[in-house]
């Protein structure tokens, strides 16, 4: 009788298995960790909401290290740095590593950049710096990305309804601009920025000669593949060559069905 009750329970237990995992019932899927080093440089990285990155690049000593560009509330915070020796950093022969651990805390799209704390040392063929474009995704949500003038003439991927903002480095009260080139499909579209609202104060002027950024704002309309391209002009002048341009490969890639 137990042996019969034994072989009983396990049927019913593999029953239930299979109904459940066919309801959808699965345990949750636990975060991913993933780890990039200096070999990943310029590469695109698809995380999702919760999952984790480790960073490490080659330094010249435990001393120094590497920093960040720029910060990214909402969307990527920094949790753990270290300065270690012996850990690998996709070079050989570097003495030391900088490992910095990121939490992917909310949906979008960055630059993630660093730069060397002491570039020039010849233990790193990245030149005192590491740049990858990290994705943040969370299923059915629309996302904002962001790609600033480091990611100059590399690739991103966009779902359909998601905005796309490029933000470039300008000269306050010079006479170049950036203008964006004509875009001759359908895949992305220019988003003509709101018109500033009634009573609200204006953003204060930047000083002539001061930096400043120029922002751009694009949505994804549908799939399919297309260059978006802008030139630093000068705007007195339509004859004369462009100073610099920026470049930059967009995939809208079709919807899962």
């Amino acid at each position: 009788m137990k042996l019969a009750y034994f072989s009983l329970s396990w049927r019913l237990m593999a029953v239930l298995l299979l109904v459940c995992g066919g309801l959808g019932l699965a345990t949750p899927a636990r975060a991913d960790i993933v780890t990039l080093t200096a070999n990943d440089n310029g590469k695109q990285v698809q995380l999702n909401v919760g999952d984790q990155l480790i960073i490490r690049l080659p330094t010249i000593s435990p001393r120094f290290g590497w920093r960040l560009t720029q910060t990214y509330p909402g969307q990527l915070t920094p949790t753990t740095v270290h300065s270690l020796p012996g850990i690998s950093s996709g070079v050989p022969g570097a003495p030391a590593t900088f490992e910095i651990h990121f939490q992917a805390t909310g949906t979008g799209g960055l630059d993630l950049a660093l730069v060397s704390a002491q570039p020039g040392t010849g233990y790193s063929t990245l030149g005192g710096f590491f740049h990858v474009f990290v994705t943040i995704d969370k299923p059915g949500v629309a996302k904002n990305v962001n790609v600033t003038e480091y990611g100059n003439h590399s690739r991103v991927k966009v779902n359909k309804g998601d905005q796309l903002q490029i933000r470039l480095d300008n000269t306050a009260g010079a006479q170049y601009q950036w203008e964006v080139m004509p875009i001759t499909d359908n895949v992305i579209q220019l988003v003509t920025p709101p018109p500033a609202q009634a009573g609200k104060k204006p953003k204060k002027k930047a000083k002539a000669g001061s930096e400043e950024d120029v922002t751009f704002q694009f949505q994804a309309l549908n799939p399919g593949k297309t260059t978006l391209r802008f030139l630093y002009r000068n705007a007195s002048n339509n004859e004369a060559p462009p100073k610099r341009d920026f470049e930059l490969e967009v995939e809208v890639p079709e919807p899962p069905r």
